[in-house]
């Protein structure tokens, strides 16, 4: 799926003048333009908050990056995405990995998914990673929302820069969903994953194979043991998944779960 066409255009027609993410003349919350979608898991229902409006989001965004919007800085992580669901609902029925203490999520938007791992795993910290810091306010509310406030935290992560001490080999399982929507994501995630893990560690991918997908699949491979790759459907019916996600007229859509040890 290709960027929807709107972006093309929003540098000349961005007219909405509400500051989204905090600038240094005007900081504001971006809970203050929020909505609350019903995602169940686990056949509880769990309110989720996403932005509310994204076309409106994305005319205010073009005005905080002067116009700059590209795939690598545009922040499509204010949405819940079919990889993150399919994801969550597979990890539901499966057995956890066994004596897991840390994770980290990459790319982790809302942090729906973070939040979810850490449910699954009571005795692990999760660490949620994005690039864009003010999605810190959305994982901490649904961080609250599940009741795991206390060991879900946001830390902002570049995977263009090295990684930070803290992290360099501590990680038990790193988690990304939908994470390859640019090329520069092809370079930098794989090898920034391998070093967030430690020996044997686990890295677990969900992807809706667009084109990036064979060449990111072939870069994996070149650093991590591929364990297991399966294909699961995700029902697109649900609340919150846009049309543009996924193409006007689809009723679902194939997600890849990628299983892959490091060396």
């Amino acid at each position: 799926m290709s960027r929807p066409k709107r972006l093309t255009v929003l540098a000349k027609s961005a007219k909405v003048t509400t500051h989204w993410f905090p600038r240094e003349d005007a900081p504001l919350n971006p809970l203050t333009h929020h909505r609350s979608i019903p995602v169940v898991w686990r056949d509880i229902t769990y309110p989720v908050r996403v932005v509310d409006n994204f076309d409106g989001f994305l005319d205010a965004f073009a005005k905080e990056v002067d116009g700059n919007l590209t795939d690598e800085r545009c922040p499509f992580g204010v949405l819940l995405w079919p990889s993150s669901r399919t994801l969550a609902d597979t990890l539901a029925s499966e057995t956890p990995l066994p004596d897991v203490k840390l994770i980290v999520e990459m790319g982790c938007g809302v942090g729906f998914l973070a939040c979810v791992l850490a449910k699954l795993y009571p005795d692990a910290q999760v660490i949620a990673c994005d690039y864009e810091e003010n999605l810190s306010s959305y994982v901490l509310a649904n961080a609250q929302t599940f009741g795991v406030e206390d060991r879900v935290s946001f830390q902002k992560i570049d995977w263009r820069a090295a990684v930070p001490e803290s992290l360099k080999g501590a990680s038990d399982l790193v988690v990304g969903a939908d994470v390859f929507y640019d090329d520069s994501h092809l370079t930098h995630l794989p090898p920034f994953a391998a070093k967030l893990l430690m020996p044997e560690g686990k890295l677990l991918l969900a992807d809706p194979k667009r084109f990036r997908f064979s060449k990111a699949l072939d870069d994996l491979k070149a650093l991590f043991t591929l364990d297991r790759h399966d294909e699961v459907s995700c029902a697109l019916d649900k609340e919150g998944i846009e049309e543009f996600m996924v193409g006007t007229g689809y009723k679902e859509q194939k997600i890849s779960i990628l299983r892959l040890t490091s060396r």
